[in-house]
């Protein structure tokens, strides 16, 4: 399985930000507390670095989805509809986590005040529309999947937000958004890994549907 550079550095980032989301997962499984990383309780060292890593990890998803686009268009409309508010929500990640997150943290800001609720809007539509929109895309690939490995795990989202839920029910601690979070990370920045490239530069979006239906059919 060859990695591209986009794909290399999202996975770096998605691997970071994933086992900070799963710590915390943990931890409050195990205790009912948060850890260092999180706002309401964390370090406020802790919680920048987080933040940092955080935007870093979003923007590279970004650039997958940005180097990727070519092979959206082999897939169903729901599936190329849903690249343009995922990105959107990978790019308002990453301004608030390298921009706004750090002016909170060490402007020391009140939550409250418009500089933090600004952030808090942010991060609330940022992650909702990565959830949703994510979600989403793996049920519009169930089918019918040309995005390779990537597409393969967003295929996962549906069964582990089931889960998620019971878990709400039957262990409340354990419920907990990280493991969503996990799967999107590694989904998206694996996207295209194991397809044949099929660049759009210099071809028609007919021959790219013909190219991308050929790869396809060789994995």
């Amino acid at each position: 399985m060859n990695l591209s550079r986009h794909h290399i550095l999202a996975v770096a980032g998605g691997a970071l930000m994933s086992a900070i989301a799963l710590s915390d997962a943990v931890i409050h499984g195990l205790t009912g507390n948060n850890s260092v990383f999180a706002d309401d309780s964390g370090h406020p060292g802790w919680i920048l670095a987080g933040g940092v890593v955080h935007g870093i990890a979003y923007a590279a998803l970004l650039w997958v989805l940005v180097r990727e686009k070519g092979r959206f268009l082999s897939a169903n409309r729901f599936a190329r509809i849903l690249w343009y508010p995922l990105a959107a929500s990978f790019a308002l990640l990453a301004v608030g986590f390298l921009l706004l997150g750090p002016i909170v943290q060490l402007g020391q800001v009140a939550l409250d005040g418009p500089i933090g609720t600004v952030w808090g809007l942010t991060a609330i539509v940022g992650f909702a529309g990565m959830i949703g929109s994510s979600l989403l895309l793996g049920v519009a690939l169930l089918r019918r999947n040309p995005l390779g490995l990537g597409g393969r795990l967003l295929c996962a989202l549906l069964p582990m937000l089931l889960i998620t839920i019971g878990l709400s029910v039957v262990a409340t601690n354990w419920a907990h958004p990280g493991y969503l979070e996990t799967i999107i990370s590694f989904g998206c920045a694996l996207l295209g890994v194991g397809v044949t490239a099929t660049g759009i530069t210099g071809g028609t979006p007919r021959a790219v549907l013909q190219t991308s239906a050929q790869a396809e059919s060789t994995v």
